[in-house]
C-alpha cells in the first residue's frame, strides 16, 4: 500500500492525480528539528518571562511638558505597583521602564526605539508623543511592539496592527462634526465652507472633514486656507458669505474674529469648531447672533469619568503618595494602563505580542470609567471613534449638549 501510494497509484491499481510528497533529512537535521521543537515552548517575545513582563513609556522630563510627564508617570507606576501587589498578571510582575525625553519629537522617537531595542520591552503604554506621532507609529509597526494609549491629537492608525489609541484625534472629531451637520440637514441641500489654518493640525482636520463630506454628501463645498496668524476675517467673510455652514479649523481665537466679521456683515451661518483648536474664552464671547448656531466637537465629556473611575485614581494617589494634578493627563495615563492590563489578562498565561494584539482587538464597548466606551477591532485602532458635540449658550457663556456622542464612521 505504502509503495503504491508513493508511486502515485492507489491500492486498486488506478493512477492517483497527486503523488504524496516525500522528504529526506539527515540525522543532524532531524536532531536540530527535535531540539527546536523542545525549545519552542520557551521561545518568547522580548520583554516577557515566566516571572515578569517589561512595559515601556515615553514621557518628557524636561521642558514645558515636564510637569505633565511627571504627573502621568506617578499614575503609571502606582497602577502597576498595585497590580504587582495583588499578585501580578498570571503571577508575572509588571516592570515599568520610562524613556525620559526633553519633550521634543526627536527624543521621543529615540527614547521609544531605545526602550524597544535595549530595554527589550514587551509593549509600550501611555506617554506623550510630543509631535513624533508618525515616527512612533512607524516604530511600533517596524519592531512589532504593541503601543497602547499614546496621547495625541493626530493618531496614525492606518494599516498598523500594533498601535491602539484610546481617544479620537482631530480627524475623527472633524468627521463626527460633518456627520452631525449631515444629520441636521437630512434631505436638504446646503452650501458648506471649510476654512483652516495651514499647519499640521489644520491640514489634518480639513482633510478628514473634506473626505467625510464627499462620503455623506454635504452639498457644494468651498475650501479656503490661510497662513497661521494671518487671518483676514473681513475678506474671508466676503468670499464665503451665503454658505449655510462653516467648518472652521483655525488657530485659537480666530473663530471669534471670523464670527464678529460675519455678524457685522449680517451673516450668521452654523459654525463648526474643534475644541482643541478653539479658544474657550473667546468662544464664550461670540456675538449674540450666533446663539444656538455654534457647535464644538470634544473627545470626552465630564460624564465619562464615573464615580468608580475617579475613586480609583484617588485611591492610588492616597496609597502611593502622589499628588493629583494635570487631571486630563493623569486620567489618560490611568485609562491606558487599564486597557493594557486588560489586554495582558485576556492574552492568557502563554503570552505573546500577537496574543496581546488579538486580545485588544476583541475589546468591545469596554468601560474604563475614565473615557468614552472603547471598541477596537482588526480594522479599528481608535477606541472612541467619534466625538461629543456641544453648542454655545451665548447668554450664559457656557456649553450645553447638542448631539451627544456622534460616530465618526458613518452619518448617524
Amino acid at each position: 500500500f505504502a509503495r503504491a501510494v508513493s508511486e502515485g497509484v492507489d491500492p486498486s491499481g488506478n493512477t492517483m492525480l497527486t503523488a504524496m510528497p516525500r522528504f529526506r533529512m539527515s540525522a543532524d537535521d532531524v536532531a536540530d528539528l527535535l531540539a527546536y521543537l523542545k525549545a519552542i515552548e520557551h521561545d518568547r517575545d522580548p520583554g516577557v518571562s515566566d516571572a515578569s513582563v517589561r512595559i515601556g513609556t515615553i514621557l518628557p522630563t524636561k521642558g514645558a511638558l515636564a510637569e505633565t510627564g511627571a504627573a502621568m508617570l506617578d499614575v503609571l507606576r502606582a497602577f502597576f505597583d498595585d497590580v504587582n501587589g495583588k499578585g501580578g498578571i498570571y503571577n508575572r510582575k509588571v516592570e515599568l521602564l520610562a524613556a525620559e525625553t526633553d519633550g521634543g519629537a526627536a527624543q521621543a522617537a529615540e527614547g521609544a526605539r531605545r526602550l524597544a531595542n535595549e530595554g527589550q520591552v514587551f509593549a509600550l503604554v501611555g506617554g506623550l508623543s510630543a509631535g513624533a506621532d508618525e515616527e512612533l507609529a512607524s516604530l511600533a509597526r517596524e519592531l512589532e511592539v504593541p503601543f497602547v494609549g499614546p496621547s495625541t491629537l493626530l493618531p496614525q492608525a492606518g494599516a498598523n496592527r500594533y498601535i491602539f489609541y484610546l481617544l479620537p484625534g482631530l480627524g475623527e472629531q472633524a468627521r463626527a462634526l460633518v456627520n452631525f451637520d449631515s444629520r441636521r440637514r437630512a434631505n436638504t441641500k446646503a452650501g458648506v465652507a471649510l476654512v483652516y489654518a495651514e499647519d499640521e493640525m489644520g491640514d489634518a482636520a480639513a482633510a478628514a472633514a473634506e473626505a467625510q463630506c464627499k462620503r455623506v454628501g454635504c452639498g457644494e463645498l468651498k475650501k479656503v486656507s490661510y497662513a497661521r496668524g494671518k487671518l483676514d476675517a473681513a475678506s474671508l467673510v466676503r468670499t464665503l458669505k451665503g454658505a449655510d455652514a462653516v467648518f472652521f479649523f483655525g488657530s485659537p481665537g480666530d473663530e471669534t474674529a471670523f464670527a464678529e466679521a460675519a455678524s457685522a456683515a449680517s451673516w450668521s451661518p452654523d459654525l463648526y469648531l474643534l475644541g482643541a483648536l478653539a479658544g474657550r474664552g473667546s468662544v464664550a464671547a461670540l456675538p449674540a447672533g450666533f446663539g444656538g448656531k455654534v457647535f464644538i466637537a470634544l473627545p470626552t465629556a465630564p460624564a465619562d469619568v464615573t464615580a468608580e473611575g475617579e475613586g480609583e485614581l484617588r485611591a492610588l494617589a492616597s496609597k502611593y503618595k502622589f499628588s493629583l494634578r494635570h487631571p486630563a493627563a493623569q486620567l489618560s495615563a490611568l485609562a491606558a494602563a487599564k486597557v493594557l492590563a486588560e489586554g495582558l489578562q485576556r492574552g492568557g498565561k502563554d503570552l505573546s505580542r500577537e496574543k496581546l494584539v488579538t486580545a485588544l482587538e476583541g475589546l468591545y464597548d469596554y468601560e474604563t470609567g475614565l473615557t468614552p466606551r472603547l471598541t477596537f477591532g482588526p480594522n479599528r485602532r481608535v477606541g472612541a471613534l467619534g466625538a461629543y458635540v456641544v453648542t454655545v449658550d451665548t447668554a450664559r457663556k457656557g456649553f450645553v449638549p447638542a448631539g451627544g456622542w456622534v460616530k465618526a464612521e458613518v452619518s448617524n
